[in-house]
C-alpha cells in the first residue's frame, strides 16, 4: 500500500499535469438548493476559471453519465465507428459509493447478454481518483451495502483530507498502471506519508463509518432481503406513490436498462443506445401489469436485492440514497427494506 502527502495546491498542479492529455472533470458546489441540501454537480477543468475543491460527501450527479451518455450512437452504416477521441478522461472526486455502482455496472455490462463495448472501452480509458467522505447525509446507507464511507479498492489514486487544513494524503489504488505512472511522473510533488498521518486518516474514517452506522442502525440488508413476495402485503402501501415516476429510477446509478434503437439518417442505418428509466423488467409489461401493487419501484427492489443478488453473490445497490433524495422523502427505500425483513421474519 504506497500513500503519500501532499499539499492542496499541489494536488491542485496534479490536476493541471493531469488535464494536458486527459479531460478531467471535478465536482463544483452549486449554490442553488434542491429540498434539504445543496448540489454538487460535475464541470470540465479548467485552471484559469474552475475553482478547485473537494466534495465532501456523496455525488448529486451521477459518474454513469460519462460512461453512458443518455444517447450514444454506436455505429452507422457504411461509414462504422465514431473516431476516437483525442485524449482520456479523468474523473476526481469519486466517492466510494460511485465507485460501487461502476463495479455493479461492470459486472452488468462487461459480461453477458447486456455486455456492452462503449461501456467497456470508456472504462479502460479513464482515471479514477476518489476521496474520502467528510460527511454523511441523511440519505446514505453504503455501510448497509457493504461499502464504506471511504474507497478500499477501484480506484487509481483515492485523496484523503486530514483534519489539519491543507494536508492530503494520496493512496495509489493496488494493482493500479494509471496511478504510479501518475506519481512517477510527478514524483516531485510527493513525500512518503508517516505512520502518524495514516493513523489520522485511519480515526478519521472510523468517525464517518461511526456515523454511517448509527444513522442506520435501525435495519439490515440480508441475503433474504429480496427473497421477500411479490403479493407481501406492504407493497399496497408503496403502490399509490411515485407508482410510475420516472425520477426515482433516473436517478439510480446502478439501473441496468438499455435499449436499442435502429433507424436512418440519410439513408444510413444508425444503432443507438438510450437509458430507459424502468429497470430490467419490460416498461410495457410493468405499465399493463394486473398487478396493482407494480411499479417501477418496486422491479427496481428485486432487481437489487434478488436479481443482481442471486446472479453475482452481492446486492446491485451502492447505498448512495439517491432515490430517495429524488423521491422527494416519498419513498425511502430504506423503508421497504425494514418492511421486506419484517414480513420474511414474521
Amino acid at each position: 500500500m504506497d500513500i503519500y502527502r501532499l499539499s492542496e495546491w499541489d494536488l491542485k498542479k496534479l490536476v493541471n499535469n493531469l488535464a494536458e492529455d486527459n479531460y478531467v472533470f471535478m465536482p463544483i458546489f452549486c449554490q442553488q438548493r434542491e429540498g434539504p441540501r445543496s448540489r454538487w454537480e460535475y464541470t470540465r477543468w479548467d485552471p484559469q476559471e474552475t475553482r478547485f475543491q473537494m466534495n465532501c460527501r456523496s455525488m448529486d450527479a451521477l459518474c454513469q453519465d460519462f460512461f453512458f451518455p443518455p444517447g450514444n450512437i454506436l455505429h452507422t452504416f457504411p461509414e462504422g465507428q465514431p473516431g476516437k477521441e483525442d485524449k482520456d478522461l479523468a474523473l476526481l472526486g469519486l466517492k466510494s459509493c460511485d465507485i460501487k455502482a461502476l463495479e455493479i455496472l461492470d459486472k452488468s455490462f462487461g459480461e453477458g447478454d447486456l455486455s456492452y463495448s462503449f461501456y467497456e472501452k470508456r472504462r479502460k480509458e479513464t482515471t479514477i481518483i476518489s476521496c474520502d467522505c467528510l460527511e454523511i447525509t441523511d440519505t446514505c446507507f453504503c455501510n448497509k451495502v457493504g461499502g464504506r464511507p471511504y474507497p478500499t479498492s477501484g480506484f487509481d489514486l483515492n485523496v484523503s483530507t486530514l483534519p489539519h487544513y491543507g494536508d492530503i494524503l494520496v493512496e495509489v489504488g493496488e494493482n493500479s498502471d494509471k496511478g504510479k505512472k501518475i506519481v512517477d511522473r510527478d514524483n516531485h510533488l510527493f513525500t512518503k506519508a508517516t505512520d502518524e498521518e495514516i493513523e489520522l486518516r485511519r480515526k478519521r474514517r472510523k468517525k464517518m463509518m461511526d456515523q454511517a452506522e448509527s444513522s442506520n442502525s435501525y435495519f439490515q440488508v440480508n441475503p433474504n432481503t429480496g427473497k421477500v413476495p411479490r403479493e407481501a402485503p406492504f407493497w399496497k402501501k408503496y403502490a399509490t406513490k411515485n407508482c410510475h415516476c420516472t425520477a426515482y429510477t433516473l436517478a439510480c446509478p446502478t439501473s441496468l436498462t438499455l435499449q436499442s434503437i435502429q433507424g436512418e439518417d440519410d439513408q444510413k442505418e444508425i444503432v443507438d443506445k438510450v437509458w430507459d428509466s424502468a429497470t430490467t423488467k419490460d416498461i410495457f409489461q410493468e405499465l399493463e401489469s394486473d398487478d396493482p401493487t407494480d411499479s417501477r419501484v418496486k422491479e427496481m427492489f428485486y432487481d437489487k436485492f434478488q436479481k443482481y443478488y442471486d446472479t453475482y453473490g452481492n446486492y446491485g445497490c451502492s447505498g448512495c440514497g439517491n432515490c430517495i433524495s429524488a423521491a422527494g422523502g416519498e419513498i425511502d427505500i430504506r423503508d421497504i427494506i425494514v418492511d421486506a425483513n419484517t414480513f420474511t421474519k414474521g
